[in-house]
């Protein structure tokens, strides 16, 4: 099939798909309705290919119509959004935008943020993709990663929140029955399954606890806490998780060696594009924020890395 020689063909094709009729795109064109048909004709006459079947008094696309509908389509609204911006109608930000987390951050601050973000940038659209496992924003997978890394990817920028600290978890009916720290080195646990294998949880539980005994294992710490607030037994969680539970009762000072830092990280190629730089500064500025206390004592770790690292 021969490309059309004039795109507005394609503005055509679509305007008989919406409309449904040669005299409903005539009236979109301002042309008359004999204008449309003769461009019709010769329209698939060039390519070769029939756009639509009349029915019912009705045109309807053939699959090659609809593709060629489709096209038109989103020229006219690009064209539209252009000319909005030229005009200095509509500055703001706009687009989708693709955001990945833990369910640990998407469970606690994402919320928030996301309430935030679409009161500011009503036009912007969001996706949240909770994947415990890093997504590769290399290959496009998100836009903006807020991961908890020891050592983010070297070709990916980003600036440091704050670490996330780690401590131990009961139910109150649990720990009112086994006394933290357990007296005889037993206590039941709850942890996270192979699938994080060399997690800072697990090397942490490894020195005094048989992972063959422990009764339940996951892959989300979601559902750990979900676990531990029914007293299936201790559970080492991100703070900011655990705190916020209405049953779980923090035993224990945080675990030093399992702190992590939290980093908000962009691939390079987006990091002047309006829509992501706009939602990665607001989500910076809230986490920020709700990490206050943490970040003053992150000290040792620099906060930006504007650059790729190498």
């Amino acid at each position: 099939m021969q490309a059309p020689e004039d795109l507005n063909d394609l503005r055509l094709v679509a305007w008989i798909a919406e409309t449904g009729s040669l005299a409903g795109a005539a009236k979109r064109l301002g042309v008359n309705h004999a204008t449309v048909f003769r461009r019709l004709n010769h329209l698939e006459e060039r390519t070769k290919t029939r756009l639509f079947e009349r029915t019912g008094g009705r045109y309807h696309a053939t699959p090659a119509g609809e593709e060629l509908a489709l096209a038109g389509a989103e020229m006219e609204l690009a064209a539209k959004r252009a000319l909005l911006r030229v005009a200095g109608h509509d500055l703001r930000p706009s687009g989708q935008v693709r955001v990945t987390t833990t369910d640990t951050f998407a469970l606690t601050l994402l919320p928030q943020i996301i309430a935030l973000c679409r009161a500011r940038y009503p036009q912007i659209t969001l996706t949240a993709i909770v994947e415990n496992r890093s997504a590769d924003l290399s290959k496009r997978d998100a836009d903006i990663a807020l991961r908890p890394t020891a050592k983010p990817p070297d070709h990916l920028i980003g600036k440091l929140i704050s670490p996330i600290e780690f401590c131990v978890y009961g139910e109150p009916g649990y720990l009112e029955k086994n006394i933290y720290p357990p007296q005889d080195g037993r206590h039941t646990w709850i942890a996270l399954d192979d699938s994080f294998n060399g997690h800072p949880t697990l090397r942490w539980m490894e020195s005094f606890v048989d992972f063959e005994t422990i009764g339940y294992r996951t892959s989300s710490f979601g559902m750990v806490r979900k676990a531990c607030e029914v007293g299936l037994g201790l559970a080492l969680l991100p703070s900011i998780l655990g705190d916020e539970s209405n049953i779980l009762q923090r035993v224990g000072d945080p675990v030093q060696s399992c702190s992590t830092p939290l980093w908000l990280l962009i691939h390079p190629d987006l990091r002047n594009t309006t829509r992501v730089k706009a939602v990665f500064d607001l989500m910076y500025e809230a986490l920020r924020k709700a990490y206050t206390a943490q970040l003053s004592r992150s000290d040792g770790i620099d906060e930006d890395r504007d650059s790729s690292a190498g």
